[in-house]
């Protein structure tokens, strides 16, 4: 095995990829605001049976994909040539559109059965039935937008991706959102509005495919072939309960306490947990940034026998996010009631619930991103156990705790509490087991010495910021938001110059903002 260092093309393509994945994911922040203004027009109950449904969607649309947004990852990057990568892309598109419409249809159908199981307030149970029915397009929708800017990932191209996600998915909602609740279309509006910007993005997202493959491809009689269409099925089938499980550790909690809680109850409480599960969701920015772009490039190096590239991208983006990740979320535990009394002042019951949440997902990105190499190198049954094993916890803490609000104070701030512990531990346990089975089945290690001094600067610049908070948590609010912000640049900056080596700023930081702000990397 060769014992040569790996050069750092790899690290800067893996660095830039993440940086246009960040600005993509950035479509979070449109997508925080939008939720805190439909809260204010539509109300916790309405907004609770919105987020209800549309994780039952995301959930049905996992099974719908059968993996295949992973499979495109990991059967594109080796290619032999673009009608190898054609046919791949094919098979991947019939599949999941295949499966997708069925699933929808089947949603339809049960409209009624589904109706009698989801709680919501008396206007919009009078409409419950039609906006199943209607929603169930949602997954279609869903699934071709997944594998479009699955394939564009797959090529390494991570830029098309940020106009999509912000300007058309999160952009048409927001617009029509605002529309609807004007001209007082409540009960259906959300779901309406929701429907377009889906449908939007999925026109464009199959306009970048048509770029960078050629819809030819799609309508060519040619086959992909036994052995790799057998080869294909089995990865993609064993991918599609981890991602089943990704998505679900977040949205079960919502649909358990929904169903679990009596009528309007449930429909607030999934609303209320929604909404502080959406705040945290921006914290992942980090994390989901880099594992946009690990799972490219470890299916291009999965077939080396020098692993020395995949050790140092794991490494690398192990010792960026976890010291990215502290100051962002001291940032909303101590403005957690705030963030929250955006929404309105009933959200603030949230807060528990979203303290939980954030202690979770530190968590998780302490253990690196052990899960997505795992998924391009590892063998199809581990990720499988380990989303099982995940599942399993959350589930299973949810029915145990969710009716035993007393435990955690009572009332629906107990209940969501419960529901947040559920989801924490789930998610924990898939990240332990898969750095483990990272570490000692592969022998790829997310740490070393190297993160000890970021990790000590970003410790030591959350503390600070936690204190300044606590000092200043009477002034006016709005100048209290600005302090925040401008707090959270400001630790960056430090963390950049002061906690990483010049060699992992220069990766980090733009060429353009380097040149004017000199002082950021190290001597």
């Amino acid at each position: 095995m060769s014992s040569a260092p790996p050069g750092p093309s790899t690290k800067a393509v893996m660095a830039r990829g993440a940086g246009l994945a960040l600005l993509g994911r950035s479509g979070a922040l449109i997508e925080l605001f939008s939720f805190f203004l439909f809260t204010q027009m539509y109300g916790s109950q309405t907004f609770g049976l919105f987020m209800t449904m549309w994780g039952l969607v995301q959930g049905l649309a996992i099974l719908s994909d059968f993996g295949m947004t992973m499979a495109l990852q990991r059967f594109i990057p080796g290619a032999k040539n673009e009608v190898a990568a054609g046919r791949v892309l094919k098979y991947a598109v019939n599949t999941t559109l295949t499966f997708s419409c069925l699933i929808a249809l089947g949603m339809f159908l049960a409209a009624p059965a589904l109706a009698g199981v989801i709680n919501a307030n008396e206007r919009d149970s009078a409409h419950l039935v039609t906006i199943i029915q209607i929603y169930a397009l949602a997954v279609p929708l869903w699934s071709m937008i997944e594998v479009a800017t699955g394939a564009i990932r797959a090529r390494s191209i991570f830029g098309p991706e940020v106009k999509v996600r912000i300007f058309y998915e999160q952009g048409f909602r927001l617009i029509f959102g605002v529309l609807f609740w004007v001209i007082g279309i409540v009960s259906l509006g959300l779901f309406i509005s929701h429907l377009i910007g889906l449908a939007v993005t999925a026109a464009f997202a199959f306009r970048l495919v048509h770029k960078h493959y050629g819809l030819g491809h799609l309508v060519a009689r040619t086959g992909l072939g036994h052995a790799l269409g057998k080869e294909m099925v089995a990865y993609s089938s064993s991918m599609m309960l981890p991602n089943f499980a990704k998505k679900w550790h977040s949205w079960l909690p919502v649909i358990f306490l929904n169903v679990m809680l009596p009528g309007a109850r449930g429909a607030e409480a999934a609303g209320v947990y929604a909404a502080a599960r959406k705040l945290v969701s921006v914290l992942n920015v980090f994390r989901e940034s880099f594992e946009y772009v690990l799972a490219p490039l470890a299916s291009a190096n999965s077939g080396k026998d020098d692993r020395a590239n995949l050790r140092e991208m794991l490494a690398f983006a192990t010792r960026v996010s976890v010291p990215a990740f502290i100051p962002l979320a001291t940032l909303v535990i101590c403005y957690r009631h705030e963030l929250l009394r955006q929404s309105g002042s009933e959200f603030v019951a949230g807060a528990g619930a979203l303290l939980i949440l954030v202690i979770g997902r530190s968590l998780e990105v302490t253990w690196g991103p052990s899960t997505s190499i795992l998924a391009m190198i590892g063998k199809y049954r581990i990720p499988f156990l380990n989303a099982a094993a995940g599942v399993a916890v959350t589930a299973l803490l949810a029915f145990l705790l969710i009716p035993h609000p007393e435990y955690f104070g009572g009332g629906l701030r107990g209940s969501m509490v419960a529901a947040a512990i559920a989801a924490a531990g789930g998610i924990n346990v898939s990240a332990v087991l898969g750095v483990l089975q990272v570490r000692y089945i592969y022998g790829l290690k997310p740490y070393d010495r190297r993160l000890f001094r970021p990790l000590a600067v970003s410790a030591g610049i959350s503390l600070a910021m936690a204190l300044l908070f606590d000092l200043t948590e009477g002034m006016w609010r709005t100048g209290y938001f600005v302090l925040g912000l401008l707090t959270l640049i400001v630790a960056m900056l430090a963390l950049v110059r002061f906690g990483f080596t010049r060699e992992d700023a220069e990766l980090v930081v733009p060429k353009k903002l380097a040149r004017r702000l000199p002082f950021l990397l190290r001597r």
